[in-house]
């Protein structure tokens, strides 16, 4: 690798003896990719006009070892749309009712309020609402005739 950059000042050997103190403990494969991925320009940041420096090729050399352990590893599985469930309508009409009541509880400063009415149920909700000037769906409001 050092090669393949113009030569720096200072001794080729101690260099060298420097490298391979440092990177005692990583994996081989790791080094040749590192110097490899040096050599090629393939690293982000890095100088395309000098050798990188101990500590930038160390540092190269142990991210790819923390890859390495996970190479040819299946790969997770697509997830399927059928996993994935629709809200009922019921559901759908909160999720539209506790949006805006959350953006009126940030304006007011005041999510403990809406926590409070969301433990308690939908009947404090829409009374939370009301008193916030949210407005409530008439599908949520027959949600409310339907429980009590």
């Amino acid at each position: 690798m050092l090669n393949s950059f113009p030569q720096t000042a200072g001794n080729a050997d101690l260099t060298m003896q420097t490298y391979e103190a440092v990177l005692a403990d990583v994996a081989p494969q790791a080094v040749v990719e590192a110097a490899q991925r040096f050599t090629t320009g393939a690293v982000d940041g890095q100088n395309r006009t000098f050798a990188p420096s101990v500590a930038e090729f160390v540092q190269e050399a142990r991210r790819i070892a923390g890859i390495l352990p996970h190479r040819g590893r299946k790969a997770l599985p697509v997830p399927s749309r059928a996993l994935r469930r629709e809200p009922r309508p019921d559901e759908r009409a909160r999720m539209c009712l506790k949006l805006p009541l959350l953006q009126a509880a940030i304006r007011n400063g005041r999510a403990d309020l809406l926590a409070e009415a969301e433990r308690n149920g939908l009947e404090q909700l829409v009374a939370l609402a009301r008193s916030w000037r949210v407005p409530v769906s008439e599908t949520i409001l027959m949600q409310l005739k339907r429980a009590q």
